[in-house]
């Protein structure tokens, strides 16, 4: 029984389906348009790019990175003769 609800209710989508993409367009409405823009005068200026851009990415600078690239382990010593980490 649920096989035939199943295939009735298929079979009717398919059919009113069709009909809904098969109609036709009623008379006097247009699909498509054409747009001429050859008589259209476009008033303005020429824009340059700003200056920030022209110059695009300035030579980084590292040398504060550079400095963080110290040796810890004399430190990384100290800490381990610390009373608190002896046992």
């Amino acid at each position: 029984m649920k096989k035939a609800i199943f295939c009735l209710v298929l079979a009717a989508t398919t059919v009113f389906g069709a009909q809904a993409f098969a109609q036709d367009a009623e008379e006097g409405e247009t699909r498509s348009r054409f747009y001429d823009f050859e008589n259209m005068l476009v008033e303005g200026e020429f824009r340059s790019p700003d200056l920030m851009n022209m110059e695009g990415r300035g030579q980084a600078q590292f040398q504060r990175l550079l400095d963080l690239k110290t040796s810890f382990l004399p430190k990384i010593q100290e800490s381990t003769e610390e009373a608190a980490l002896q046992q």
